[in-house]
């Protein structure tokens, strides 16, 4: 059978099962050994399968991406972030379209301390929006503002899902991960752009209100006491740049020092820290099924010979480069439409990692534009996990409001998207300057 037919129908088959609800472990695992069995001719391959997977989920790297999650949720079941708000709030003080200001500065500064965006927008979305539909502010605007501010956790180091791309493309995950800083920090700006046009143009879209102007001492003291979260800030970002640890010891460090923080402002419960831990454990044993199904999927397609096939094709292609990144991060974006990022992810690494060395990218930079692209995803409709867990937390809005919500922040992702492709020293600057070639 030809490489190309083998291609559609394995992934034909996956969307397939994933599309019909089945678990995507299992239908990663279910494909898996089909395909073995029917490249090898018998049973003989199932012994490569179970090698290969006890090989992944043994790879001590992949911890990084739990411990990060666990980490944001200590600070998020400590109710820790909420004085992250609070003084955010403090400085932007009476401005038009304040709200939405502070919902963009605290996303922001969430992101560099979760690493997940479901729950940064879970908590923006609960403790903002009510405020917002108050005062008056335009629903699609204000709820705009609230995912995609979520979404920049997938971005901003430490990202728990650049973690998992670094790994399963095996690129240092360390420049992988700070190579999201200045990226995350464009996108934001671009929201804020497009909030003050938005906001000068029609002023009805964010009233005025009276809000009594904080002093600067209560200013300096808000912020003074956001002090501990630097441990935070230290015991990740700062160990790894220092070469004290690896990113997945830093992803420890950092969750310990989550905990510390906790316990500093007095919001440690045992309570808060056992779901903290089941939340993190229910995360790691899905990544670690899907981790296993993916590589496994990926030895699959080297024996039936549909990898070296498909990167003939690319080299054969009487197009640029650039014609083919385009038309990669294109089906990322479509499969965006249907599957999660963590699916995104477990369907078009194996495929698209030959392929980056081949066509000659950048890896750090390649890889960075394909976190950014299936974050999009997350944003998109009708699957959008991020536009589900804004759902979920302000019920009273219509999904149909929600989806209407993302279209204008979905194009400018797309054209932060287009930034970066254009210029790539965005993303190459920091991991070049701090961690070498």
């Amino acid at each position: 059978m030809e490489w190309w037919a083998i291609l559609l129908i394995g992934f034909g088959l996956l969307i397939l099962l994933m599309l019909s609800g089945i678990p995507v472990a299992f239908a990663f695992a279910g494909l898996n050994i089909v395909g073995v069995m029917w490249v090898t001719g018998g049973t003989d391959g199932l012994v490569l399968l179970t090698g290969s997977i006890v090989d992944s989920v043994g790879n001590f790297r992949f911890i990084a991406a739990p411990m990060f999650f666990l980490m944001g949720s200590i600070l998020y079941r400590s109710g820790a972030f909420g004085l992250i708000i609070e003084a955010v709030d403090q400085w932007v003080g009476r401005v038009r379209a304040r709200l939405l200001y502070v919902t963009m500065i605290s996303g922001t500064i969430l992101a560099t301390l979760s690493g997940a965006g479901i729950a940064d927008t879970a908590l923006l979305g609960t403790t903002l929006y009510p405020e917002m539909e108050k005062r008056g502010y335009a629903p699609r605007l204000g709820l705009g503002t609230i995912f995609n501010s979520g979404l920049l956790a997938a971005i901003i180091p430490p990202s728990g899902l650049a973690v998992l791309t670094a790994t399963l493309a095996h690129v240092p995950v360390g420049r992988l991960l700070v190579a999201g800083f200045f990226p995350g920090l464009m996108m934001a700006t671009t929201y804020a752009i497009f909030v003050f046009i938005r906001v000068r143009m029609n002023p009805a879209l964010a009233p005025i209100y009276d809000q009594p102007p904080a002093s600067m001492k209560i200013k300096l003291y808000s912020t003074a006491k956001l002090a501990p979260f630097s441990i935070v800030l230290f015991m990740v970002m700062g160990f790894i740049l220092l070469g004290i640890t690896t990113p997945s010891e830093a992803a420890a460090t950092g969750a310990i020092g989550a905990l510390g923080v906790a316990l500093i402002y007095r919001r440690f419960s045992f309570g808060g820290l056992t779901d903290a831990l089941r939340d993190s454990m229910r995360i790691a044993t899905m990544i670690l099924m899907i981790i296993s199904g993916s590589i496994a999927l990926s030895q699959t397609l080297a024996l039936s010979g549909a990898t070296r096939g498909f990167l003939d094709m690319l080299v054969n292609l009487p197009v640029s480069p650039t014609v083919l990144l385009l038309a990669m991060l294109g089906a990322i974006l479509i499969l965006g439409l249907f599957l999660d990022q963590v699916s995104m992810m477990m369907v078009a690494i194996p495929v698209f990692s030959p392929a980056v060395s081949v066509l000659g990218f950048d890896p750090i930079w390649f890889w960075m534009l394909f976190l950014i692209a299936i974050s999009i995803g997350a944003e998109t409709p009708p699957f959008g996990l991020v536009l589900f867990a804004l759902k979920g937390v302000v019920p009273n809005v219509s999904i149909t409001e929600i989806y209407r919500a993302a279209i204008p922040f979905v194009i400018l992702d797309l054209i932060s998207l287009g930034v970066l492709i254009a210029f790539p020293e965005i993303v190459l600057f920091l991991p070049n300057a701090s961690l070498g070639p």
